[in-house]
């Protein structure tokens, strides 16, 4: 039979935390950049538009 040991399970608690902390920050991070590149994408397309319209 295993021994119950605190300091064992508080270190399985703190690195399953830190996991899910890591899943959510890359997360974030990776919804922010996909955003600001899909906006920048928008503002070329915009800006063309509005040369194209200029231009007839």
């Amino acid at each position: 039979m295993r021994e119950y040991n605190p300091d064992s399970v508080a270190k399985k608690v703190r690195y399953t935390a830190s996991a899910i902390y890591l899943l959510v920050l890359a997360f974030i991070v990776g919804g922010s950049y996909i955003n600001q590149q899909d906006s920048s994408i928008e503002n070329v397309v915009e800006e063309d538009e509005i040369i194209y319209r200029m231009d007839k």
